[in-house]
């Protein structure tokens, strides 16, 4: 299993599409150095295609992700009556291939003055038989019979919302994550709800009911922290938002962030980002004072 890993943001942005239909004996286009992603879907029928020396058989309900900037070509002609849909889509961020999924972060900062915002990652499967392909060939067609409306000013927003939805549903085909990457993804989410009370390895044991160091290895192979070294930089993390945002008192906000002592969260606080959370709440009150 191979999957192509996305960060976002920025969102990839759909550029064009359609369905084509060759007959018996029909070359796929040879093509080299595109700067967007080309997915295939095969309706009827199968493909065979190679990417940068990698050879695939893409068929009936199929899917494949071919990669920017790789040189792509038919292996051979098609032997039967054959019909996809192809997308194309760009993103200018981050992205990876490999044969697990990859926690990525975005090269896009977030600022957190006045809102805050996750990062995520798009989890492709670079090859799979597709689950849901008759809703996922309902979307393709909502998406393309919106690319036809003639006011492109007014479909543009249609467009990419549709493509949004159709790229939600691709992520859940086959097994595209996971068992692994989904225990770290539900921990993290567990952590990102109840930050603010007490959590232990033991109460993520009874929750989930899976092994302590199982836990840790696959929070260390997708977020690169434990989940307690994760739970931990959350709640600094909310405390520092709500310094900026509110007026309540650094005691206030260590207890509403899962702190029991004051003293503890200054310190932690100071050691992760150099500054006392007083310090910090004046520092940028300053810069931001008559702002709206």
């Amino acid at each position: 299993m191979e999957i192509v890993s996305i960060a976002v943001p920025p969102f990839p942005i759909f550029i064009e599409g359609n369905i084509a239909k060759f007959r018996k004996g029909t070359m796929h286009p040879n093509r080299s150095d595109l700067e967007y992603f080309d997915v295939i879907f095969v309706k009827k029928g199968k493909l065979y295609l190679t990417e940068d020396g990698r050879h695939f058989t893409v068929n009936k309900n199929e899917m494949l992700v071919l990669l920017p900037m790789k040189h792509h070509f038919a292996t051979r002609p098609t032997d039967e009556e054959t019909e996809f849909y192809w997308l194309h889509f760009y993103t200018n961020s981050y992205y990876i291939e490999g044969d697990e999924p990859r926690k990525l972060t975005s090269n896009i900062p977030i600022p957190s003055l006045h809102f805050h915002n996750h990062t995520y990652t798009l989890q492709l499967q670079k090859k799979c038989k597709l689950v849901d392909y008759k809703e996922i060939y309902k979307k393709i067609d909502q998406l393309l019979l919106a690319t036809t409306n003639e006011n492109e000013e007014l479909s543009f927003w249609d467009i990419q919302t549709s493509f949004f939805s159709l790229i939600n549903l691709l992520e859940y085909q086959g097994t595209a994550k996971d068992n692994g990457y989904m225990i770290s993804q539900n921990v993290a989410q567990f952590i990102r709800e109840n930050y603010h009370t007490p959590i232990t390895n033991m109460m993520l044991v009874k929750q989930f009911n899976i092994h302590e160091n199982t836990i840790a290895k696959y929070m260390k192979r997708f977020y690169k922290v434990t989940a307690l070294e994760y739970l931990n930089t959350y709640r600094l993390e909310q405390a520092r938002i709500l310094l900026l945002k509110t007026d309540d008192s650094v005691q206030s906000i260590a207890e509403k962030c899962g702190f029991s002592f004051g003293s503890y969260f200054s310190s932690a606080f100071k050691k992760a980002y150099g500054i006392s959370p007083l310090h910090y709440r004046k520092k940028h009150m300053r810069r931001t004072k008559g702002a709206h």
